[in-house]
């Protein structure tokens, strides 16, 4: 299973957990733009490339994953962004998924959304 694979099924399933998130507006790798709502969050996760390799005995016994997760809102949103991403946050940090990275809160020039990057990290067991 893919890093994004893994935290969009993570979140997925457990989206009553987390606050001003639904499931429908958890992403891989881009916006679905035919079933996402576009007045709420949106959660796009990608992955970033593979960190490092514990070996041992010329085996793999373990790789630190990178994942982002972008954040979207709409200008006019409302809603506490901070909390919606300090949910997650908790979420992940609960399930041994670190943060690493808050990038901050942009608005973008092509959409006009407001935007938030955070990266995080998890260790990986090779089997």
């Amino acid at each position: 299973m893919t890093p994004t694979a893994k935290i969009v099924g993570l979140l997925t399933d457990n989206v009553d957990n987390l606050v001003g998130i639904k499931a429908d507006n958890i992403c891989a790798y881009k916006i679905d733009e035919e079933n996402v709502d576009n007045a709420n969050a949106i959660l796009v996760v990608s992955e970033d490339a593979d960190g490092e390799r514990e070996m041992g005995n010329n085996d793999i016994l373990s790789t630190v994953r990178h994942i982002s997760i972008m954040f979207y809102y709409p200008t006019n949103y409302t809603g506490d962004m901070d909390l919606i991403e300090k949910t997650v946050e908790s979420f992940l940090y609960a399930h041994g998924i670190r943060r690493y990275l808050n990038a901050g809160h942009i608005l973008t020039p092509d959409t006009e959304n407001i935007t938030n990057t955070l990266k995080f990290n998890y260790t990986e067991e090779d089997a």
